[in-house]
This record gives C-alpha cells, structure tokens and sequence, in this order.
C-alpha cells in the first residue's frame, strides 16, 4: 500500500508539472587532495539550482570524469548535499575515485601548460532525493575553467 501511495505521489509531481528538475549550472574548481592509480579524492565547485517548493538531497552521483576531453577517472560523491527549496548556490562537493588514469592527467597537464583554460567535462548520473522519493538524472557537462581554479592540495609536513 505504501509503494502504491509512492508511486502515485511521482506520478502526480511529475504530470502536475509540480518537480522541477535540480540542475548543476556551472562547474568551477576542481581540487585534487590525492591524485594516485590507486584511487581519487577530491572537491570540485558547482553551482546547483534548486527551483522546487521542497528541499533536495543529492546522495549519489556516479560520474566519469575528463580533463581535456580525455577521461581521468570514474568519481563518486563522498558525502550527501542538502540543497534549500527555492535556491541557486554553489557547493563544494567531496568527490572519490578509484583507478584514476595517470597517463591521461599526465597528457592533459602537458597541454594545460600551454593554455589559459581548462576543459572539465563530466558524464553519469545524480541522485537526488525529495519527498523521501529517490530519483536519477543523468548529468553531462563540458566546461571551461581557469588554470588556476585545478588545484592539488599541499600536503602538511
């Protein structure tokens, strides 16, 4: 009976033209705390408009990311995202990888040397969740940034 009120409910927000999709406007950092084959971590800077009458959780993403049009590694969110009803903010989101390609971010920063830009793009899907009902949306975006928004973070001594 719950699953049946559920599935009413999204098909009600969805034909009502009440569920506005959550989109990712703008890309704007990327900053690599750990960088290594064995996996990725990181943050990267986006700007998420929510235009909803509800708050949105983003709880998953699961997105195959590129420098320079050459694909570096396959990213995860670390944490969720709680993004406010009726807002457009940018958020720092936690990202990990695993099995990052060393030898494509390798040609990519050969080429950055010589370039004032940077293209980020990314391809794969976010999770969001509202209304406790889940749902997917794919996501795809290319993106030019500065060079001095890709950062690997200095490690303490």
């Amino acid at each position: 009976m719950r699953f049946l009120a559920i599935l009413l409910l999204l098909v009600g927000l969805s034909s009502c033209g009440i569920y506005k999709d959550v989109q990712v406007e703008n890309v704007r950092q990327l900053e690599f705390e750990e960088l290594e084959e064995t996996g990725v971590k990181g943050s990267i800077k986006v700007t998420i408009d929510n235009p909803n009458w509800f708050a949105v959780d983003i709880i998953d993403a699961d997105i195959d990311l590129t420098l320079q049009g050459r694909k570096i590694t396959r990213v995860r969110l670390a944490e969720p995202v709680h993004v406010p009803k009726h807002s457009k903010n940018e958020y720092l989101l936690k990202i990990q990888g695993t099995e990052a390609n060393l030898n494509a971010a390798l040609s990519s920063a050969f080429s950055i040397l010589f370039s004032d830009e940077i293209l980020i793009g990314g391809e794969g899907y976010v999770e969001g969740k509202a209304l406790k009902i889940n749902k997917k949306l794919p996501l795809k975006f290319e993106k030019p940034i500065k060079k001095s928004d890709l950062k690997k973070k200095k490690s303490n001594p």
